[in-house]
């Protein structure tokens, strides 16, 4: 609970001082032992270590059936963070804790504050093809999906920028919130991009210095309840946040090592707290 807590607080830190300035879609992030306290109208991002353990907790809270359909999807691909609505009809994400588990929370939430339902669209020209148009899924962390950046000191992701989907480059944009993404519709090693083509309304991914990849037909997408992200982070051949290579971004000013650094300041403001509460209480006896 404790390292969860300190996660909260560094993912708080990048919404409030990273995020909503540049998006304008402010939030709270809180920590929860467990999903019997999270209040109703909360848009979870439920932590698992044990897909047994897990399954428990979601009987509990999503019925049998529905538990057991997750369960069932869970255990058939390496999941390290997906969106879900299918089931509640209500945004939630799944985070595993293995791997680089921090940069993971971190994309998750921004991902569910950009858009909870993963449906968005955007409509921007085509990523190897600049005389087409295709709509775009807004993943906010997806096409620098392996770089982060340190908030309190913890690994978080990198995310894009509204002018991320700008027919031009400007010199003086930020296409991602550390700078690693140079120009529109840019993809850094790791990542993706995945949208819908508007001539035969199917699903499609690029990934780093590949060619697109058909990732569901219309047929199968009008048969699903899924939403479109979830038909994304559900597909095998879909890179995971956290797991694989991560690169700090370049434009960080703080050492790899800045955790440690962060841990021994705290250890030494609460030193600090402790004697003065001390003295505090001497003068009351």
């Amino acid at each position: 609970m404790r390292d969860l807590l300190q996660v909260a607080a560094a993912v708080q830190k990048q919404v409030t001082r990273d995020f909503t300035p540049l998006w304008g879609i402010p939030a709270t992030v809180d920590a929860f032992e467990d999903l019997a306290s999270v209040p109703s109208d909360y848009r979870p991002v439920v932590l698992f270590g044990d897909v047994g353990e897990l399954s428990s907790r979601l009987e509990y809270a999503l019925g049998a059936q529905p538990a057991e359909t997750l369960i069932k999807a869970l255990e058939s691909d390496e999941v390290a963070g997906i969106h879900l609505t299918a089931i509640t009809r209500q945004p939630f994400s799944l985070a595993s804790v293995e791997g680089a588990w921090t940069v993971t929370v971190s994309h998750e939430t921004l991902e569910m504050l950009a858009d909870p339902y993963g449906n968005r669209l955007i409509a921007a020209a085509h990523p190897l093809d600049p005389a087409r148009r295709v709509c775009y899924l807004l993943e906010v962390c997806d096409p620098c999906l392996s770089t982060y950046y340190p908030v309190n000191g913890l690994p978080v992701s990198d995310f894009y920028t509204p002018w991320y989907f700008d027919p031009v480059r400007t010199a003086s944009v930020r296409y991602s919130f550390t700078g690693a993404l140079s120009y529109p519709l840019e993809i850094l090693e790791g990542g993706y991009l995945s949208w819908v083509d508007p001539r035969d309304s199917c699903l499609y991914q690029l990934q780093a210095g590949g060619q697109p990849v058909l990732l569901s037909g219309l047929a199968d997408l009008v048969r699903s309840r899924d939403s479109l992200r979830t038909v994304v982070d559900s597909n095998p051949r879909t890179p995971r946040p956290g797991i694989g290579p991560l690169r700090q971004a370049a434009s960080v000013v703080a050492d790899e090592g800045a955790h440690v650094g962060l841990l021994e300041a705290s250890l030494g403001t609460a030193q600090v707290t402790a004697d003065a509460l001390l003295s505090l209480t001497r003068q009351f006896d």
